[in-house]
C-alpha cells in the first residue's frame, strides 16, 4: 500500500465520514413515531447483537477542537441523571426491550468519569436491574485521565467495568496545550498505566494532522501508545468545525493550518505500517486493535438515550436524542421520549447500510445478503462493486466481500459508493 502523491489516488479527496450519520436524519414525523412505538410493543429478534448506551454528556471542560454537545456545569448532574434513568425506563418497560438480551453496556457521552463514584455505581446498578444482559456481556466506560484517580479506577473495576475508552488525542505536551487538554502527557500516561495495573483494558483515541504536527511527532504518539501496551487505538484525522476555539485560532493566524491531504495520507499510512508491525490490526471505523472481539460483527441494535445521544438503532429505525441538556430533561419529565431525529429505513436503505459492513472492515457474506434481501450484492449494486474491484479496493474471498489493504485508507469513500448514483471514482 503506497500512495506517494495525489496523482496515485483512486479518489480526489479523502472522506472522513460515512453516509447515514445522525446529520442525515430528519425530525420525527407523527407517522414515524407511531410506527416506532408500535415496534416497541412487539417482541424483539433475540438473534440480534444488542448494545445499551446511556449517555452522560459531562466534562471537566471543553477541548479546543470539540464539537460535541457537552456540559461542564456540575450542578446539572443530579437532575440530568434522574431524567436519564427515567428515559431509560421508557425503553425498559416496553415489550421489545423486555424481550431483548444485551451483549454490551457502554457508558458514553462526554467524559463520564467526571461523575462521582456513587452516581456511577447507581447508574450501572440501574441498568443491570432494568435490562437483560447476557452472562458474558462487557461493560465499557468513557473516561478522561484528568479525573481518573486511583479511587475512580477501583470504583469502576469493582463495579464490573472491563474497558476504558480514553481520548488521549496526543502525548505531545505542546500539541496538548493547543487542544486545551488539561493534564500533561506524563500525568496521562501514569493514569493509563495505573488503569492497566488494576485490571482494566484500555482503548485510546489519537488525533493526527493537528496544526503544526510533524510526521515524526505523529510517529512518536503511535510508538508511545504501543509502549503503554494499550489494547486498541482509534486514529482520527482532525476535523475542524467552525466556531470551535481551535478553528478560530487557526483562522486568526495564532496557530498554523493543518497539513494537506498528502500529509494526512502519509500519517495514516505510517500508523497502518507501525501498528501492523506490532501486531495491531485494522478494525471498526478507525481502530487498530489486538482484541479478538473487536473483529466480530458489531451490534445490530443500539438502544440508548441521553442529551446528544446519536447512536440509536432499533429494528429498522435510526434515532438520535435532543442535544440541549435542559430541553432533554424537560422532555423526559413531561413523559415524552426525547427523540429529535428519526429515520425509518426502507428495504433499499437497509441494503445500502448492509454494504457498509465493508467499510468497518467486516466481510460481507454474499449468501447472507441474498437470504436477507433475495438478491446477491452484485445484482443490487453492480456498478459500485465492479468499479471497486477494478481499482483493487475490494476483493471476494470464500464468498465474503471485503476491503483490500489498498482500499483501507479509502474505507469512507467506499461506503459512499453505495449511496450515490454518480461515479466518484476517477
Amino acid at each position: 500500500m503506497n500512495y506517494e502523491s495525489h496523482n496515485g489516488w483512486p479518489y480526489k479527496n479523502i472522506e472522513h465520514w460515512p453516509p447515514m450519520t445522525y446529520r442525515d436524519r430528519s425530525p420525527p414525523t407523527s407517522e414515524n413515531l407511531e410506527t416506532f412505538f408500535g415496534i416497541l410493543k412487539t417482541k424483539s429478534n433475540d438473534n440480534q447483537i444488542k448494545e445499551l448506551q446511556p449517555w452522560l454528556p459531562f466534562c471537566e471542560g471543553k477541548c479546543s477542537f470539540c464539537y460535541f454537545t457537552v456540559n461542564c456545569e456540575k450542578q446539572n448532574v443530579t437532575p440530568y441523571i434522574s431524567a436519564l434513568k427515567k428515559a431509560l425506563s421508557f425503553y425498559a418497560k416496553t415489550e421489545y426491550v423486555k424481550s431483548s438480551i444485551f451483549n454490551e453496556l457502554y457508558i458514553g457521552g462526554g467524559s463520564p468519569s467526571v461523575i462521582s463514584n456513587e452516581k456511577i455505581e447507581d447508574l450501572l446498578d440501574f441498568c443491570r436491574t432494568n435490562f437483560n444482559f447476557s452472562a458474558d456481556h462487557i461493560t465499557k466506560f468513557t473516561a478522561c485521565t484528568t479525573n481518573l484517580s486511583l479511587e475512580k479506577i477501583n470504583a469502576l473495576s469493582s463495579n464490573g467495568v472491563k474497558q476504558l475508552d480514553i481520548g488521549i488525542q496526543t502525548f505531545n505536551d505542546s500539541l496538548r496545550e493547543n487542544l486545551m487538554i488539561r493534564d500533561s502527557s506524563r500525568e496521562a500516561k501514569k493514569k493509563l498505566q495505573l488503569s492497566k495495573k488494576n485490571g482494566l483494558r484500555i482503548s485510546i483515541d489519537l488525533l493526527y494532522n493537528l496544526p503544526g504536527q510533524s510526521i515524526d511527532q505523529w510517529i512518536e504518539d503511535i510508538k508511545q501508545a504501543i509502549e503503554l501496551e494499550v489494547e486498541s487505538v482509534d486514529c482520527y484525522p482532525l476535523d475542524l468545525y467552525p466556531g470551535t476555539p481551535l478553528a478560530k485560532k487557526i483562522s486568526e493566524g495564532q496557530l498554523p493550518p493543518t497539513g494537506n491531504q498528502d500529509v494526512e495520507m502519509k500519517m495514516y499510512l505510517e500508523a497502518y505500517r507501525i501498528f501492523k508491525e506490532y501486531g495491531y490490526k485494522p478494525t471498526c471505523h478507525n481502530r487498530f486493535s489486538r482484541l479478538e472481539e473487536d473483529f466480530k460483527k458489531p451490534s445490530s441494535e443500539v438502544v440508548g438515550t441521553g442529551a446528544g445521544f446519536f447512536m440509536g438503532h432499533l429494528d429498522r429505525f435510526l434515532y438520535s436524542d435532543i442535544e440541549d441538556l435542559s430541553a432533554y430533561t424537560i422532555s423526559v419529565k413531561n413523559g415524552i421520549f426525547p427523540i429529535s431525529r428519526l429515520t425509518n429505513l426502507s428495504v433499499e436503505e437497509e441494503m445500502r447500510k448492509a454494504m457498509m459492513l465493508i467499510y468497518i472492515r467486516v466481510p460481507l457474506n454474499r449468501e447472507w445478503f441474498k437470504n436477507e434481501y433475495g438478491r446477491f450484492p452484485e445484482e443490487v449494486f453492480p456498478e459500485p462493486l465492479r468499479n471497486l474491484r477494478n481499482k483493487g479496493l475490494i476483493e471476494t474471498i470464500d464468498g465474503n466481500i471485503q476491503m483490500t489493504e489498498k482500499g483501507d485508507p479509502w474505507r469512507f469513500n467506499i461506503a459512499w459508493e453505495f449511496f450515490e448514483n454518480k461515479d466518484r471514482l476517477q
